[in-house]
């Protein structure tokens, strides 16, 4: 019995070919989404270590924001001021007297629709104050 199959690769290409796009696009995303969170966090970091270390730059609630809404922007990131909350009295390591930094994106992705992606990435960063020298 002789069988044609000059078109079996074609036909098993078209079958794999969704599944290999859906993986490779959803490590794009989950690795934006990974750096996103990342650049976050050490946005809001920076900022709580501004007003900790009490340098000028964050000597005031709005200085503080704008700082965040700055440091976000150097790493890639928009983020609006109403995203920015700033907790001069959270408890952090303990600490009663601690500064509490987060900063909240949403997170838009093409793919958001194929994979269980999350619709806010939130970067958080919560440090004590310093004893009084």
């Amino acid at each position: 019995m002789i069988r044609d199959e000059r078109g079996a690769t074609v036909i098993e290409f078209a079958i794999v070919l969704p599944l290999l796009l859906m993986a490779l696009f959803g490590l794009i995303e989950g690795a934006r989404l990974i750096w996103m969170d990342q650049a976050l966090d050490q946005a809001a970091y920076s900022t709580a270590r501004c007003r900790t270390i009490a340098s000028a730059a964050c000597d005031s609630a709005a200085k503080q924001v704008s700082y965040a809404v700055t440091r976000a922007k150097a790493n890639g990131i928009t983020v609006t001021p109403a995203n920015v909350v700033i907790d001069p009295a959270a408890t952090c390591g303990g600490s009663t007297s601690g500064l509490s930094v987060t900063l909240t994106v949403a997170f838009s992705s093409p793919v958001g629709k194929l994979l269980p992606l999350p619709a806010t990435v939130r970067g958080r960063s919560c440090l004590p104050a310093l004893p009084p020298v």
